[in-house]
């Protein structure tokens, strides 16, 4: 049964909500004579046909005109915010943008190609004026007839009281025509803009969604489309004369994303999943997803929880994917090198707390190996070495203390230990006790990979002249030997699925038991991998998580990273590279890189 809402005290209903309703305007039919009416309502007829006719046509025309244009040229000079401020003086432009924003018009948004991913669109809408009504039970039924999906008793009541009924659904042309035929009173047509995101879910939680505000404006309810309503976004706009929001998203890498995971989270029967693109060496998100979604076209259709960003909002214990943070911290403060010894047999006691390993080798690991086989031993060892003060400001160095300053709202900072002490340290070191959004943690490691410069996340196209400096955390020795070890981690370590033939990528499995009331609850987990392609000279970080992944014939009875999460980034990677315009190169090529100059190993 149709819903209706009352607008004001002053008798106007508004019946599905689609659009925000305006006042209407129209005047009081006048009876006449029956020869009178007809040739008035011909006449009506006629002159309302050729209004609509030339409004759709004109409308049509000058969307093809500028859809014809090349998408991405008028964007290139505006593609950052950044240093908007100082070109946004002309008056003109801003008494446009201000005018645009009286209107209920919003900027468009793109992804970083020109490809259009919310956009306004005119739609025609239906508004009957209920004192100018002949007869309540035919206009009722009628309209139902013809429209559909309306409750004819509501609206003969509604009628009968003289009431002003708005009923906000986008009508095709030939339901138009065909209310028109009606010939009925009290009648109009209003024009209207709806928002549209033609991607449907795709990116959904990027590009948010928007909603009918007081006067009929849209207001950004979440992602990109909040961002629109904050000072910085409205002075990019201006400086853009209204062309519209530049994003970093690649929808063709967002694509490859969505599908790959979304076949993980089935195949492997997880609760839902995350994963994320981001380019080392400027900080834009190229993708990211998190799944179950929503279409922003119809976001109530969801229950909220499908609504929630996993991937830049929730906060996670990644586990040992932190083992690649602490590494290179110690690498850098100079207390180990890639083949200092280290005794992973047995348990290691820290103060009341017993660290083992899973699955571990039970022998002396060279600091490699630590990595490479995942020794939650080891790791306590490297970090007792290098030192809780090191350690923190290691962290710190990589934003890991603090919420990323991005443009979506849907952002919180990190969960830290309440006091911070040696078995904090140790198991801070291989991702327990510290909770991070993933964002968090695919910006570090890029930093680890990159050459030890670390970026801001950022979902604004950056400009190719432009790119943010980043800051210095890591050397590039120490960025050089990370990438080397993280490469061992694939061939030789717990991540031999993760492989992507010609491209090399360099990693770190993690597999997290999910916290629970006094502890750790074994039988659940995140399995989660982070990684870069090409490895020998990384360009886009990667990381792929899935929530409570089961057991299944093919993964041998293990439901750990390995097994899901690595395969899921490796098939990632073989269509991402070609996506993204990387191309493989000869073995040759790549082990010069990860051998290269001032990469000797430490002795």
């Amino acid at each position: 049964m149709a819903i209706f809402k009352r607008k004001n005290k002053a008798r106007a209903y508004v019946l599905d909500e689609d659009v925000e309703p305006v006042s209407p305007k129209g005047e009081r039919v006048a009876v006449a004579g029956v020869h009178a009416r007809l040739a008035k309502r011909s006449r009506n007829r006629i002159g309302l046909c050729a209004v609509v006719f030339c409004a759709a046509f004109g409308a049509l025309s000058l969307r093809l005109s500028y859809l014809s244009i090349d998408a991405g040229a008028p964007f290139a000079a505006y593609a950052s915010p950044a240093g908007v401020s100082g070109q946004a003086g002309a008056k003109n432009d801003v008494k446009g943008a201000k005018a645009a924003r009286k209107s209920g018009e919003r900027a468009e948004i793109f992804d970083r190609n020109g490809v259009i991913l919310a956009t306004n669109l005119p739609m025609t809408t239906l508004e009957i004026a209920g004192r100018e009504v002949w007869d309540a039970r035919e206009t009722a039924q009628k309209l139902s007839d013809v429209i559909g999906g309306l409750d004819p008793d509501i609206l003969e009541e509604k009628f009968a009281n003289g009431r002003y009924v708005q009923i906000n659904k986008a009508l095709t042309p030939a339901k138009q025509a065909a209310v028109f035929d009606l010939g009925l009173p009290g009648v109009r047509f209003q024009s209207r803009t709806r928002r549209y995101y033609p991607q449907r879910d795709l990116a959904a939680h990027v590009i948010g969604h928007a909603t009918p505000a007081k006067g009929g404006v849209l207001v950004g309810a979440m992602g990109l489309e909040a961002y629109l309503e904050t000072k910085p976004a409205r002075a990019y706009w201006r400086a853009a004369m209204g062309e519209g929001l530049v994003s970093s998203l690649d929808i063709s890498a967002q694509q490859v994303l969505e599908t790959e995971l979304d076949a993980s989270i089935k195949k492997f029967h997880a609760k839902a999943g995350w994963a994320g693109v981001l380019d080392v060496e400027t900080g834009e998100v190229i993708a990211i997803a998190s799944l179950p979604d929503f279409d922003p076209n119809n976001p109530g259709a969801v229950q909220a929880d499908w609504r929630r960003n996993r991937a830049t909002y929730d906060r996670y214990e990644l586990g040992s994917a932190f083992k690649a943070i602490t590494a290179a911290a110690a690498l850098e403060a100079g207390v180990a090198t890639e083949i200092t010894p280290y005794d992973a047999r047995g348990v290691y006691k820290i103060a009341d707390k017993k660290i083992r390993d899973f699955h571990g080798k039970n022998r002396v690991l060279t600091f490699a190996e630590v990595i490479q086989y995942s020794s939650n031993i080891g790791m306590a060892r490297i970090v007792e070495d290098l030192g809780v003060a090191r350690q923190k400001e290691a962290l710190s160095a990589l934003g890991l203390f603090e919420a990323l300053p991005i443009e979506l709202n849907e952002n919180r900072a990190p969960q830290l230990p309440k006091k911070w002490g040696p078995v904090e340290a140790a198991t801070v070191s291989y991702g327990h006790g510290i909770s991070v959004t993933p964002l968090h943690l695919l910006a570090a490691f890029g930093a680890v990979v990159n050459g030890g410069i670390y970026h801001q996340p950022t979902f604004i196209k950056v400009l190719d002249d432009a790119a943010p400096e980043g800051r210095r955390v890591f050397s590039e020795h120490t960025s050089t030997v990370m990438r080397r070890i993280l490469r061992g981690v694939i061939t030789d370590g717990t991540a031999r699925n993760a492989e992507a033939e010609g491209y090399y990528p360099i990693g770190k499995t993690a597999t997290a038991d999910k916290p629970a009331v006094g502890g750790y609850d074994r039988s659940t987990r995140i399995a989660s991998f982070v990684g870069a392609f090409p490895g020998h000279k990384p360009r886009y970080a990667v990381i792929v998580s899935l929530d409570e992944p089961q057991i299944i014939p093919e993964t041998h009875g293990y439901a750990t990273a390995g097994w899901n999460a690595a395969p899921t980034f490796s098939r990632m990677v073989a269509r991402l590279a070609p996506t993204l315009g990387a191309m493989p190169v000869r073995e040759d090529q790549a082990l010069a890189a990860f051998w290269g100059a001032g990469a000797a190993v430490s002795q």
